[in-house]
C-alpha cells in the first residue's frame, strides 16, 4: 500500500505564490511602473528595452540548432549573421527607421531572416499573410506603403502581376528563385545572405548601429 503522506503535495504552490516567486526584486519578471507614452502602467523593470537586446541575447546560444527545413540546417549564430547581414543591405537600399518592410513568404529559413533584418534596420517589419491572393496582398502593401518587400518566389508569381500598381515599392527581395528575374526591381535574396547551409560561412556579424527606443514601433502584422 502507498503511504499517502510520502506522495508530494499537489499543486505543489499556489497561482499567487507562483506569481511572486516569479516576479520577486531582481528576477527578470520583477514588475514596476513606468509611463508609456503618456500612460502609467505595469511594466517588466529588468526585461530586455528593445528587441535589440533580445537579438543580442541569442548570441549566448550561437551553437545551437535555430532553422530546421528539410535538409537546411542554421544555428542561431549562423542565424544571427544571416540577419544582420540582411539589414546592413537594407540600410544600403535606402531604408530608414519607420519604413516599411513587407516580408511575404511561408515558413522559411528566410522568414525570420528577413523579419528581423528589417527590425534591425529600424524598419517597421510588415508581415503579410501567405495565404492572401494576388489583390490581397497588393492591398496589404498599398495599405502599409511598404518601400521593400521580402517574399518565396510562389508568392512573387502570385503577386506579380499586381506590383505596378504599388507606387511606394521601389525594390523586391525573392527568395528560393532558381534564376535571377528580369524585372529591375527585384533581387535574389540568396544573391546578399546566400543559401541557408552557407549561414554560418558568413562569420560574426554585429547589426548596424541604429538607435531604437522601448517604444519605437517595430511590426504591423497583416493576418
Amino acid at each position: 500500500m502507498t503511504d499517502a503522506a510520502a506522495k508530494p503535495a499537489f499543486p505543489a504552490m499556489s497561482i499567487e505564490q507562483a506569481h511572486a516567486l516569479l516576479t520577486a526584486p531582481g528576477t527578470m519578471l520583477e514588475v514596476g511602473e513606468a509611463e508609456v507614452r503618456g500612460i502609467r502602467m505595469k511594466v517588466w523593470k529588468n526585461a530586455p528595452p528593445t528587441l535589440r537586446e533580445v537579438f543580442a541575447l541569442g548570441g549566448m546560444f550561437a551553437g545551437r540548432d535555430h532553422l530546421v527545413f528539410e535538409d537546411e540546417r542554421a544555428s542561431i549564430g549562423a542565424f544571427r549573421a544571416a540577419a544582420a547581414k540582411f539589414a546592413h543591405q537594407l540600410i544600403a537600399d535606402g531604408v530608414k527607421p519607420g519604413d516599411r518592410v513587407a516580408v511575404i513568404m511561408r515558413n522559411l529559413p528566410e522568414w525570420p531572416v528577413a523579419f528581423w533584418g528589417a527590425v534591425l534596420a529600424g524598419a517597421i517589419a510588415t508581415p503579410l499573410n501567405a495565404w492572401w491572393t494576388g489583390p490581397e496582398l497588393e492591398y496589404g502593401l498599398k495599405n502599409s506603403g511598404t518601400s521593400i518587400a521580402i517574399m518565396d518566389v510562389e508568392r512573387y508569381e502570385r503577386v506579380r502581376e499586381h506590383l505596378d500598381a504599388c507606387p511606394d515599392l521601389r525594390k523586391i527581395y525573392v527568395s528560393r528563385s532558381r534564376e535571377e528575374i528580369a524585372d529591375p526591381r527585384v533581387s535574389r535574396m540568396e544573391n546578399v545572405i546566400g543559401a541557408t547551409n552557407d549561414w554560418a560561412s558568413l562569420g560574426d556579424i554585429a547589426p548596424p548601429d541604429v538607435a531604437f527606443g522601448p517604444d519605437t514601433d517595430v511590426a504591423i502584422f497583416y493576418t
